[in-house]
């Protein structure tokens, strides 16, 4: 939903611990691997094993590309990179004033 509110002049930041994805991996396992969990002779091993699998594919850097991530920052990184972004937004603030000039979305 995030990359549908993006505009031309995105720059889009994230921090190491950026947890990406619409369901939590726990959440995740719980209802697409219900039945496999449920039949396995060790449901607690088996659904920390999902659990595990799914929270490695979660590594920052390989969804921050997929998701369009401009680059991966410290948190103590982001005040002067988003300084530095407002620096080159400024001069494309005029071309923004006036009238909007598309719909609104239903």
């Amino acid at each position: 939903a995030g990359l549908a509110h993006v505009g031309p002049h995105q720059y889009v930041l994230a921090w190491p611990s950026m947890e990406s994805g619409s369901v939590p991996p726990e959440g995740g396992v719980a209802v697409a691997f219900a039945r496999q969990i449920a039949a396995a002779a060790d449901p607690a091993k088996e659904r920390a094993a999902l659990e595990a699998k799914f929270r490695s594919a979660m590594d920052p850097l390989l969804a921050g590309d997929a998701l369009s991530v401009h680059e991966v920052i410290w948190p103590s990184e982001t005040r002067p990179m988003l300084i530095q972004w407002l620096h080159t937004q400024l001069p494309l603030l005029p071309a923004l004033r006036g009238p909007v000039t598309f719909p609104y979305r239903p």
